[in-house]
């Protein structure tokens, strides 16, 4: 059941705690500038019933000049009002979406499997920004006129006290309505900033996949798909503007019926010995700051309705629970790392109702090269994940040097061992900031020699503008043995002692596999090494075979004692070759 909407607001101007002094500050320049936005009327009543008919040159001069000091203090405090919260406002902004951004960057890899790309970054801006237009401005914008109508309904009742009471009643009337009318477009609001996340993720996601809907001529059929997202956002949008156009005209016209209260009883009071015409003059120059903020007050009622969305979706992030991160008292994993791995009857499954892998028990000594074989599911990924711990076993241990990964930072685990995914990632920027991103302070010399390593020197030097060639986002100017070549580079600068490698050959053609496979033998020569792999000659070329079959190990050892055995081992050879035969890459 969702947070009440008071309790979402409360978390929200929580979040403005280390802004207190700032925002503090602004409030009391926004208390004083509402003072003096408040004294002119009071002038008029000096004028109108002292000074003209006194017929007093001087007071009214005197009193002309206070009205001109108080205008020019109303600006200058407005003025440094507004930069003092603006200031704030930026510095809520900024601080939220990098808060929302590590909370993000340290999710496991589940959590991004179940959430939308598209929606994420909606909420990291698009939500983000609605909520500095409510808390901030919004909030000075509401205390401003919170301020003007307290204010003045004091002045109005010193004033006249009758008169006083009686013009406030249609106020109460607007706030009643208002308060009607939150409850009944919530629900809208909420509607509008979803769809708004649904139709951010389905974009994203077909720009990112523009060629496979180019490559099937789907252009028409996505088109009408984000055309239908965009129609229903369109229809919660225009039920959000409806309800509001049916409350806002009746309570303006309610709230300005108090005009009529305030000229016909002012109008009976004077004639009755009981009020000024100056007074009344002032009672009118006040209308404005008592009926004019309806407008405001209205708007705000809006903002407020999309601050309480955009708040939650935001706390849907904050709140998600974390499951793998430091636990208390973890340290750095000790160095030098010689790199062997054990797993001890580990059991792990996504859904711990339907383990993947079941009481695996697994030692590699430090710079063995172990290839992992089996079917799509046997747990051969995950297997590796769990050695990062991208997630945790549900039972056993998995332990680096005879250490519990759990009891290690996550940095020193994941610098000490690097993980290699099929789907090679290169950021959209240069040739060599991808290569360096695991070491930004990488000398020359040492990237020159990575490359030369990878056997991506030559093609490197080949490309329009050498190692500042942007590669495009994905990588998407280079070929797939391009791309897993410089990853290959950037892996080897990273100086990884513990390798993990997941299918590294699967997104290559044949005519880059041989420059792939050299570059990854340079990889993982003195290294410790997991490698998932379909394909059986790089198998061959480890020290031991581990095959998994329903999430546990059915054959262990050299690929050539495996052959010997004439087991599961022998029978995926057989099936590798017969689909090498027929040039056929799984």
């Amino acid at each position: 059941m969702p947070a009440p909407f008071p309790s979402v607001l409360r978390r929200l101007y929580g979040l403005l705690g280390p802004y207190r002094r700032t925002v503090g500050l602004g409030l009391l320049l926004l208390t004083l500038g509402g003072a003096a936005e408040l004294y002119p009327p009071l002038v008029w009543i000096r004028v109108v019933d002292q000074g003209i008919p006194e017929r007093d040159w001087v007071f009214i001069g005197g009193q002309l000049a206070v009205l001109v000091g108080v205008f020019a203090a109303q600006q200058a405090l407005s003025a440094w009002r507004g930069l003092l919260l603006e200031r704030a406002g930026q510095a809520f902004t900024r601080d939220l979406r990098l808060t929302l951004y590590g909370k993000l960057q340290g999710q496991s890899a589940a959590y991004f499997e179940a959430q939308r790309t598209g929606d994420l970054l909606a909420r990291v801006t698009g939500d983000v920004d609605a909520l500095q237009d409510v808390l901030v401005r919004g909030t000075d914008a509401v205390l401003a006129n919170a301020l003007r109508l307290v204010g003045v309904i004091g002045i109005f009742i010193a004033l006249q006290p009758l008169l006083g009471m009686a013009t406030t009643i249609p106020m109460i009337v607007v706030a009643l309505m208002l308060r009607r009318y939150a409850r009944t477009v919530r629900p809208a609001y909420r509607a509008a900033r979803s769809r708004l996340g649904d139709l951010s993720a389905l974009i994203a996601d077909r720009l990112s996949g523009i060629r496979v809907v180019q490559g099937f001529a789907r252009e028409d059929a996505e088109a009408a798909r984000i055309g239908a997202l965009g129609e229903e956002l369109y229809r919660v949008g225009v039920q959000a503007v409806t309800i509001r156009n049916r409350a806002f005209p009746l309570a303006r016209f309610v709230g300005n019926f108090g005009n009529v209260i305030m000229l016909g009883g002012g109008a009976w009071l004077i004639m009755a010995g009981q009020f000024t015409l100056g007074g009344l003059l002032a009672y009118r120059g006040y209308g404005r700051y008592f009926y004019g903020p309806i407008d405001d007050l209205v708007n705000i009622g809006d903002l407020l309705q999309r601050a309480e969305a955009s708040g939650r979706r935001v706390f849907e992030v904050l709140d998600a629970p974390v499951p793998v991160q430091d636990r208390p008292g973890a340290r750095p994993l000790p160095l030098p790392v010689r790199g062997q791995i054990d797993f001890e009857n580990v059991t792990f499954g996504y859904d711990p109702a339907r383990p993947i892998l079941r009481g695996v028990t697994l030692h590699v000594p430090a710079g063995q090269r172990v290839a992992l074989l089996g079917e799509s599911g046997a747990g051969k990924s995950t297997l590796l994940g769990l050695v990062t711990r991208t997630f945790d076993p549900q039972e056993g241990t998995v332990r680096i040097d005879g250490h519990d990964v759990r009891d290690l930072t996550l940095t020193s685990l994941r610098r000490g061992a690097v993980s290699m995914a099929q789907d090679t990632f290169l950021f959209h920027d240069t040739v060599l900031n991808n290569v360096t991103y695991a070491r930004p302070d990488a000398t020359a010399p040492e990237v020159q020699a990575a490359l030369r390593a990878a056997h991506a020197h030559t093609f490197v030097q080949a490309l329009p503008d050498g190692l500042n060639t942007v590669v495009g986002e994905r990588g998407v100017k280079l070929s797939g043995g391009q791309r897993q070549r410089l990853s290959i580079a950037r892996t080897l600068l990273a100086r990884p002692t513990l390798l993990l490698l997941d299918e590294p050959t699967s997104a290559v053609d044949a005519e880059s596999e041989t420059q792939v496979v050299a570059a990854l033998t340079e990889l993982m020569r003195g290294r410790t090494v997991l490698i998932v792999t379909h394909r059986l000659s790089l198998a061959r070329t480890a020290d031991r075979v581990i095959v998994l079959s329903g999430g546990q190990i059915v054959e262990d050892g050299p690929p050539d004692l495996l052959r010997q055995r004439n087991g599961a081992y022998t029978a995926l050879e057989r099936a590798s070759g017969l689909v090498e035969a027929g040039e056929i890459v799984t």
